[in-house]
């Protein structure tokens, strides 16, 4: 799903892919007042960004897809231990 950005020039969407990044970073950060610490942003951008109402700021998003990532890569290095 997009979502409009109504204070773009020509209504452009905001892609899925920065929202279901946002989404997951805060879940792994404990809730957005957390991310919004993390990514050092105020919780009302954040809070606009998970709504799809404005696009983040690359460095932001940036900082969320490290998030994930990190994440991410820790929970298949545990599973991979639980395996051996």
């Amino acid at each position: 799903m997009r979502r409009m950005e109504p204070g773009s020039p020509r209504g452009e969407a905001v892609p899925d892919l920065y929202l279901r990044t946002l989404q997951r970073a805060s879940q792994i950060a404990g809730g957005e007042q957390a991310l919004a610490m993390h990514l050092k942003v105020t919780p009302s951008h954040l809070s606009l960004w998970l709504k799809g109402l404005e696009r983040p700021t690359t460095e932001a998003f940036l900082r969320a897809v490290d998030l994930v990532s990190e994440y991410e890569l820790a929970q298949l290095a545990r599973k991979s231990e639980r395996e051996l």
